[in-house]
């Protein structure tokens, strides 16, 4: 895929998202973002076009709202964009006990995390398999590869998006539809936003010291979307501590997770 390709990116506003969006914006990809902050998207819009030339459709929406996806998909129809590749991005994660999490926010995690997901890879993966060309990139997390406690319903969300990332993928194979899954640790981006910083200060697991930059985290999903492949965990840190999970019974995973996991105390 080179010029002239039509990319959506959600969450294409910032972090991971818009770091993609540049790499591929320099490769002379045509771009469609999306994102729930509209004023965000048009100075992201406004960046990307100075910088590289492009062209650059925004649609700001709140995937976390039911029938989010769908309203996406029509807009886009009825703007003439023929999406040829699908980067799924947007997310959020909650840390605390999951019976302490407030019930509409669960919800809304759940529906941006998992169902949303899954509705845009029917939508615009049917489009795709229709015209035998496409490629779709969803972004899970290293959470999708053991019990999360205190992460526990986006760990679980994540999980879901691996296993159905790389169903998907041998559906499509045979249809000219390529399907990856990056899996990134943390990545210091606006998701750590929303968690009390004294909960995750110092040396807890997500501590601000020890994330990812999302430049590099977003190169590895443009070589992936661009190049084919199904899964591929970013960093050196995050693919040996994955497959060390394969050789240690989950109880002990599940135990040492609850202990890298645990929220600090005030």
């Amino acid at each position: 895929m080179n010029s002239g390709t039509t990319t959506l990116i959600t969450g294409g506003s910032g972090g991971i998202g818009l770091e993609m969006a540049r790499l591929l914006a320099a490769r002379g990809h045509r771009l469609v973002l999306v994102s729930r902050d509209a004023g965000r998207l048009q100075a992201a819009a406004g960046a990307l076009r100075h910088a590289h030339d492009t062209e650059v459709h925004l649609h700001a929406i709140d995937l976390s709202e039911p029938g989010a996806a769908q309203r996406l998909f029509e807009h886009t129809r009825r703007q003439g964009l023929h999406i040829d590749a699908l980067v799924n991005n947007a997310g959020f994660g909650v840390v605390d006990e999951h019976v302490a999490i407030d019930a509409a926010q669960l919800h809304r995690m759940l529906q941006l995390d998992v169902v949303a997901v899954a509705e845009l890879c029917h939508r615009y993966g049917g489009a795709m398999k229709e015209r035998r060309a496409g490629r779709i990139l969803n972004i899970a997390s290293t959470a999708a590869f053991q019990p999360t406690p205190y992460f526990a319903a986006y760990g679980a969300a994540k999980a879901f998006v691996l296993n159905f990332s790389e169903a998907l993928a041998k559906e499509m194979e045979d249809h000219g539809v390529s399907v990856g899954c990056l899996a990134p640790g943390p990545t210091d981006t606006a998701f750590f936003d929303g968690v009390d910083p004294q909960r995750i200060a110092g040396d807890h697991f997500f501590g601000k010291a020890g994330r990812a930059d999302p430049r590099a985290v977003a190169e590895a999903g443009v070589e992936l979307l661009l190049g084919g492949g199904l899964t591929r965990v970013v960093g050196l840190t995050n693919r040996v501590m994955i497959l060390g999970n394969r050789f240690v019974p989950r109880a002990m995973v599940a135990a040492v997770s609850k202990r890298m996991l645990r929220p600090l105390q005030p």
